[in-house]
């Protein structure tokens, strides 16, 4: 998978709270992301006390924050494009933060964490297509944490994310092949 990886730099600090039985998928596009995108941080954990730190930063400087998770008070990510919208909804500092996690334990999270609340956060009105063919899901329109990512940075900063794309699309055709490959033999 080497050949495929050609790391990008973001103009964001991305920061991925990452539930504990996700980091265990062998499908968990975090571990591309890792490989592919500069400046980015997998915080392991689900309650407040496995992310003190960060929970403490959050609480003392929200303004520093986003979270781009969809809840009432989330903003859609589609109607912040002018520089006067960019300036009331993003964050300072430049630190965006995802939760990865099924949706079920993702709630669990939002609700675990009241520090998340603190921050300006924005959901996907018209998401793209999810690309995510080797895992399921019942969530219409849902996009698994790397296309999420893509989604943002190419929405906010014009960056071209074509390199994850292609790093994403490789590791899903290795994982349709190479099962096909042992039921032949």
């Amino acid at each position: 998978m080497c050949v495929w990886v050609s790391p990008i730099t973001a103009p964001l600090n991305i920061i991925i709270l990452q539930h504990p039985k996700e980091a265990k998928h062998a499908k968990n596009t975090v571990k591309l992301l890792t490989l592919g995108l500069e400046h980015v941080s997998v915080l392991l954990g689900e309650t407040p006390q496995d992310w003190a730190e960060l929970a403490e930063k959050v609480s003392s400087e929200p303004q520093n924050y986003c979270l781009v998770y969809p809840h009432e008070q989330s903003i859609s990510i589609e109607t912040v494009s002018s520089p006067a919208q960019k300036s009331q909804h993003f964050p300072a500092k430049h630190n965006v933060i995802f939760i990865d996690a099924s949706w079920r334990k993702a709630l669990k999270i939002w609700h675990l964490n009241p520090w998340l609340q603190q921050c300006a956060s924005w959901h996907f009105s018209t998401p793209p297509e999810n690309q995510y063919h080797i895992r399921r899901t019942t969530q219409e329109s849902s996009l698994s944490t790397l296309e999420s990512v893509v989604y943002v940075l190419e929405h906010t900063h014009k960056v071209n994310c074509k390199p994850l794309t292609t790093l994403f699309s490789k590791m899903q055709q290795k994982c349709f092949r190479e099962p096909q490959a042992k039921m032949s033999e």
